[in-house]
């Protein structure tokens, strides 16, 4: 097992806000981090800066690649992509990377792992609830943290081998742990993003202001409900035994947490870019479908999402 970070060497995929973000704190403990992107001159120059709650930190000393190499080979690699580029994402890894390979998803979303799962073997997971923005193509900037970041896998399997991964977060300044119940944590990520990441982007308001109004709580009340009875139906649980017992925490401390956090959702539709509305409120649409789950709270806001996402621009 690798003793320390700065013997550990990860791949990053996707230089997005999320990649960035992550990859900064890797870069802090000293771990050897090459990016996998699109071409990006001022990263490339001038280096990736962070800035946000967790202080400024500054670095050049990284690899980027725009396509494979096809002589490296990582500890991990980390896919940092927006869910709808999953499967294109682990095609064109599996051209140039070995079977074998350790994949840590960090994404949002429910069912990335199995897409994954057709390409390589050790298929990991992480829950981050922590808040990024890339307000230049070579800053981050991190805006909100709820809890430490969580490493697990939805397979079973070894878990000492996410160790070295975890403890490289932690000396890089993030909170970070490896779990046994990484599918709670997933469902729970659900919980909090369903009933948010597309209201807030619907409203285009910060996630606070959805818990002050009676009108919007309803609504997001009726996504929980739903979330639940899908997540359940499914075989899966979290880590609340009810939808009640989730609410009193959700306004009474993730909610506040990350008050004035706007959602990805908005962010991608002010970029006119393609949202993750799918992987996210989608997937309960889906398999409530499946099931025969009348979900439609979760039915409205993904509709209005994709209409908004469609929707011609001037």
């Amino acid at each position: 097992m690798i003793e320390s970070p700065d013997m550990l060497k990860v791949l990053v995929v996707g230089a997005g806000a999320v990649g960035l973000g992550l990859a900064s704190f890797l870069m802090q403990s000293g771990c050897r981090v090459s990016l996998l992107g699109r071409e990006d001159t001022e990263l490339e120059k001038n280096g990736l800066y962070r800035i946000g709650i967790f202080g400024e930190f500054h670095s050049d000393s990284f690899e980027i690649f725009h396509g494979p190499a096809q002589d490296e080979e990582f500890d991990f690699v980390l896919v940092c992509v927006k869910s709808f580029d999953t499967e294109n994402a682990g095609r064109q890894l599996q051209e140039w990377l070995s079977n074998t390979s350790r994949i840590v998803l960090c994404q949002n979303g429910w069912g990335n792992a199995e897409i994954f799962s057709e390409y390589f073997q050790n298929i990991f997971n992480a829950r981050v609830i922590t808040g990024f923005i890339r307000p230049k193509k070579n800053r981050v900037d991190v805006t909100v943290h709820a809890q430490p970041v969580h490493l697990g896998s939805l397979f079973g399997g070894d878990l000492e081998c996410l160790e070295p991964l975890a403890k490289a977060f932690e000396e890089g300044g993030l909170p970070c742990a490896v779990t046994r119940h990484i599918s709670r944590d997933l469902w729970a990520k659900m919980l909090y993003n369903c009933p948010l990441n597309a209201l807030g982007a619907l409203l285009e308001v910060p996630y606070g202001l959805l818990g002050k109004k009676e009108s919007t709580r309803e609504i997001m009340e009726g996504i929980v409900d739903e979330v639940f009875a899908v997540m359940r139906a499914m075989g899966y649980e979290t880590h609340w035994k009810s939808e009640q017992d989730y609410l009193e925490e959700f306004y009474g401390k993730l909610l506040p947490s990350t008050y004035e956090h706007e959602s990805s959702m908005l962010q991608d539709l002010r970029a006119g870019k393609v949202t993750e509305i799918e992987a996210i409120n989608g997937v309960v649409v889906k398999e409530g479908t499946k099931r025969n789950i009348a979900v439609p709270y979760n039915i409205l806001v993904s509709n209005l999402v994709l209409f908004l996402q469609d929707k011609p621009r001037n």
